[in-house]
């Protein structure tokens, strides 16, 4: 909290100072957010069966703010801080004191319009996000990367923005002397895309393609990436290069009834048909909005799953950091624990579910109810007659068709203030994985499973 002061403070003074040779308005909006969670098996399995995530309650407090430094309408910067810790942690439990914490830049970058033009450029670091209608973007969203992105309209009902991201760089040099090969070539992970936003009366589409470039050495970064690895991926052996091709889509000229939808298609094409990977992604949501006190929404979702090889690479969507989510709990989406479950492996998946959001009988109180049905499409021998594959794991994440899962959320928000609010979430899934398919993969989990459940309460301050 100090830091934070300290850095409002100089911010002020540097302000105060330049005054003098041109005028600079500081804006700042954030949000603090204090939390406890009870997490109950978050990996399916109580600690009799031998489950590891068995440290149900922690407590979590985490602060953003963002500095805004406004020129004028055509020209400001950002400067947007973090700072995040579990309460009783090694930087905040009874021998640390308050300057053993941590604060971090989350994003910083410039943006401007060019001179009589409505050509709007921003560049730095900030939050990437491809289109998404129905919820977040499946491939691409919420990423804070280094990027440069153009955009400008071209209509009234057309735009364009095109864009440059540097997802990864291992290192700034090679590193090697004259004549020695090196790995720190060639270690980048390279994102160009374009997206053209289309409205008219009632409708909205946006159609976008992104081409990636992923280094040759780039391997052991891109192992951790479990939305663009398949079931037996080895080292790269050349560059690897990837694209995607997608729309949103939105409709409300029936309103009352609105419609939400996207879809996607991505293919990673690698010298090894070993690390290959392609699929698609769909999804779609039906809201009524005619009512005062809620709002029902019916939704879908499906994404193509894997076969039951490994030598031909992976049918899953390829996904790079994604803000995917129905519900508040399996696929993240939660006011508080919104990466608790979220994954980028749970690809392979259909699920169909039910919500009724903004549920509101009393001032300033409301709820959101959600029903989920969860099912598996990926093949069942593929876990059935391997073990050890690349990124998947027994905990519930990746599902075949022989596994499904039933969650409901109860969300309760209560606003104090205009500015601050009460968060309460209820959410509990129902995990049933086949013992038959899994009991061979994973000798410790040997099949089993248990059902899931958090509890989260949280105080949320936004200003």
């Amino acid at each position: 909290m100090k830091k934070l002061v300290l850095l409002a403070i100089l911010a002020t003074m540097v302000l105060g100072f330049a005054g003098t040779a041109s005028a600079v308005d500081l804006e700042a909006k954030g949000k603090f957010q204090f939390q406890a969670n009870f997490m109950d098996n978050s990996d399916f399995l109580s600690a009799k069966n031998n489950g590891n995530r068995e440290d149900d309650l922690n407590f979590y407090f985490r602060a953003r703010t963002q500095f805004r430094f406004i020129a004028n309408e055509n020209l400001m910067s950002e400067l947007y801080v973090e700072y995040k810790t579990r309460v009783g942690a090694s930087d905040s439990d009874a021998s640390s004191g308050s300057s053993d914490r941590p604060l971090g830049v989350k994003r910083m970058f410039l943006q401007y319009r060019f001179p009589g033009t409505d050509v709007l450029t921003t560049a730095g670091v900030f939050s990437i996000n491809l289109p998404g209608a129905a919820t977040g973007n499946m491939v691409l969203a919420d990423l804070d990367a280094g990027a440069m992105v153009v955009e400008t309209p071209i209509t009234d009902q057309f735009a364009v923005s095109v864009g440059y991201i540097r997802a990864y760089d291992a290192n700034a040099t090679d590193q090697a002397a004259y004549g020695v090969s090196s790995i720190n070539q060639k270690d980048e992970i390279d994102l160009f895309y374009v997206a053209a936003p289309i409205t008219i009366d009632g409708l909205e589409a946006t159609p976008y393609f992104m081409y990636g470039l992923l280094g040759k050495h780039s391997f052991s970064e891109v192992a951790g990436y479990e939305g663009l690895t398949a079931p037996s991926a080895a080292a790269f052996n050349k560059n690897v290069s990837a694209w995607w091709a997608g729309t949103s889509f939105s409709m409300n000229m029936f309103d009352p009834i609105v419609i939400n939808a996207d879809i996607v298609y991505g293919d990673v094409d690698a010298n090894q048909k070993r690390n290959d990977r392609s699929g698609w992604g769909f999804d779609a949501t039906l809201a009524y909005t005619g009512l005062d006190f809620v709002q029902p929404k019916l939704l879908f979702a499906y994404t193509s799953g894997e076969d039951d090889k490994t030598d031909n690479g992976s049918e899953r969507l390829p996904v790079i950091n994604n803000d995917w989510a129905f519900g508040s709990y399996y696929f993240g989406g939660s006011a508080l624990t919104s990466t608790d479950l979220n994954s980028n492996q749970q690809s392979g998946f259909w699920t169909m579910g039910l919500s009724f959001e903004d549920i509101s009988f009393f001032d300033k109180l409301t709820h959101d109810l959600h029903f989920l049905y969860i099912k598996g499409t990926n093949d069942k021998d593929l876990i059935k007659n391997n073990a050890g594959l690349t990124n998947i794991s027994a905990d519930g994440n990746f599902l075949t068709t022989d596994d499904q899962a039933f969650e409901i959320d109860f969300n309760t928000n209560y606003q104090i203030y205009d500015e601050l609010a009460a968060i309460v979430e209820f959410g509990y899934i129902n995990m049933d994985l086949k013992k038959s398919t899994w009991e061979a993969y994973d000798a410790v989990r040997a099949g089993k499973d248990d059902p899931a459940l958090k509890f989260a309460v949280g105080l949320v301050y936004s200003f």
